[in-house]
């Protein structure tokens, strides 16, 4: 079986790493689609961290997982 999930990567205020993790996107979702998505975030100032608004998108991937389940 296999499982994805889309990470979005984004720096907040101080610099820190912030990421917002979606299980199981969309197997069509584009490069494009997922950029605008992390601008909107930013711009409606979507979230916060204890380090302060989160600030600019970093980067993004998609993490593909393959899981066998063993018979014991």
């Amino acid at each position: 079986m296999n499982k994805s999930k889309l990470e979005m990567e984004f720096k907040d205020a101080e610099g820190k790493k912030f990421s917002l993790t979606i299980d199981e996107p969309r197997t069509d979702l584009t490069e494009e689609e997922v950029k605008t998505t992390m601008d909107d975030i930013v711009e409606k100032n979507i979230f916060y961290t204890t380090a302060g608004d989160v600030v600019a998108p970093v980067g993004a991937r998609v993490i593909t997982t393959t899981v066998e389940e063993l018979k014991i």
